[in-house]
């Protein structure tokens, strides 16, 4: 008895035991080392996880890649991370230094890191698989996480491309491409901040382009920062535009007076490159304000109304933003200057969209100034002078908004309701355009 109890005593943290009666000791005893025993059990199925370098596998441009080392089973495996560094010395004891990005990379690697050990925290069978079938279900659950700014923007960009607005698809173009240039190459979109932002604004100021422009650039980056966070693709917990305010862009006076408008109407050009842009011009300006895109797709075979749906609104309800209205003799005289046996409008050798777009907006600009017309002025000048001048006039607002195939508000009087017909528009065409008279 004796003998059992010196042991015990050698055991630690077992005092109670003493406490026993004899023929109770012993199971108890047998129960308690056994519980022993799994509690300082060394704890080897558990996968460490450590940010490493990994000096022999230099890449081509001389730069190194940050990797997370994945030890399990005495094995030791590597998973490449989308950092870099320009030397192995920026990485010491797992953290990046000297390095003007350091704060940030270190986060994003720790979380990085703290994700890792979630998946394999979740691995019930983690004793039963290799260090390698470890990487590969990491990599697995990783995958949509891993996303950067460039696989998003292209996958915005295509949708964009599908749906054929090839003007809005090049500007996003310029805007990304510009933006992963001042990044200095492609990168995860869970390192961007507000920094990034602030000071890839500061560096197209720096290249004098105008705050409109800036504005575009970078409402397009936010546009596509936004897509990824709606697709899940990342979660900011500070989103990188949170503190900047984008420029604002000088108002510019966009619609024109009656006298102003008379004066581009009547102009006396003697290229034929600037009378096909007065031309088009004023016609967008006879038929409501129609879109560039709308003006060249039409079929006039029937010239005495338009029936057309905005390109815009396509996709709206049917009939729902149908515009019908007839022709007005101001509209047709220009229609047949220019009018093809197919029922379309073709400009000489400008017969594309673009060629015609580019020819207005390289042009528009010199027949303002022969008009002695001292205001900007661009093809949506067209639009707006004239739900201006209907504004003008006293021209109910929802039946300019008609005429000119804009969307009806849901918060305007029951009037919206009320489907305006043709010959309503008509009145409205003729109301307008009788100011020129």
């Amino acid at each position: 008895m004796h003998g059992k109890y010196r042991l015990l005593h050698d055991i630690p943290c077992c005092g109670l035991v003493f406490q026993l009666e004899t023929n109770s000791y012993e199971p108890f005893c047998f129960y308690f080392i056994v519980w022993k025993i799994v509690i300082y059990k060394p704890k080897n199925d558990m996968a460490n996880f450590s940010i490493v370098i990994v000096p022999t596998k230099k890449l081509s441009n001389g730069r190194h890649r940050i990797r997370i080392a994945v030890a399990h089973h005495s094995k030791t495996r590597y998973i490449s991370t989308q950092f870099t560094l320009d030397s192995a010395s920026q990485l010491k004891n797992g953290r990046v230094i000297r390095h003007e990005n350091a704060a940030n990379m270190n986060a994003c690697l720790r979380k990085l890191i703290n994700e890792y050990e979630e998946i394999v925290t979740s691995i019930s069978y983690l004793p039963a698989i290799s260090c390698t079938e470890l990487i590969h279900i990491i990599a697995y659950e990783q995958k949509k996480k891993g996303i950067t700014f460039q696989t998003v923007a292209k996958e915005y960009m295509d949708f964009m491309k599908g749906e054929e607005r090839e003007k809005s698809y090049k500007l996003y173009k310029i805007a990304s491409e510009r933006f992963i240039k001042y990044m200095k190459g492609d990168f995860p979109l869970i390192q961007l901040t507000p920094l990034h932002i602030q000071e890839f604004a500061k560096v197209l100021h720096e290249e004098n382009l105008t705050d409109t422009t800036i504005r575009i650039y970078l409402t397009l980056l936010k546009v596509i920062l936004n897509y990824a966070g709606k697709m899940n693709y990342v979660n900011y917990s500070i989103h990188p535009f949170i503190f900047f305010k984008m420029p604002v862009s000088n108002v510019r006076e966009l619609d024109l007076s009656v006298e102003e408008l008379k004066r581009i109407r009547d102009v006396r050009l003697f290229k034929p490159t600037l009378s096909i842009v007065r031309d088009v011009f004023m016609l967008t300006y006879y038929l409501g304000g129609i879109n560039l895109r709308d003006l060249l797709a039409y079929n006039f075979k029937d010239k005495n109304y338009m029936r057309y749906v905005r390109h815009k609104t396509r996709n709206s309800k049917k009939g729902e933003n149908e515009i019908v209205f007839t022709l007005q003799s101001e509209a047709k005289a220009i229609i047949n200057k220019y009018l093809a046996r197919d029922g379309y409008l073709k400009f000489g050798k400008y017969s594309s969209y673009r060629q015609i777009y580019s020819l207005i907006f390289r042009h528009i600009d010199k027949v303002t100034r022969l008009s002695e017309i001292n205001k900007k002025v661009t093809y949506y000048s067209a639009r707006k002078t004239f739900a201006q001048h209907g504004y003008n006039l006293g021209i109910q607002i929802e039946k300019i908004e008609y005429c000119i195939g804009h969307s009806m508000k849901n918060n305007r009087p029951i009037f919206n309701y009320i489907k305006i017909m043709q010959e309503h528009a008509d009145k409205v065409f003729r109301e307008i355009l009788d100011q020129l008279l």
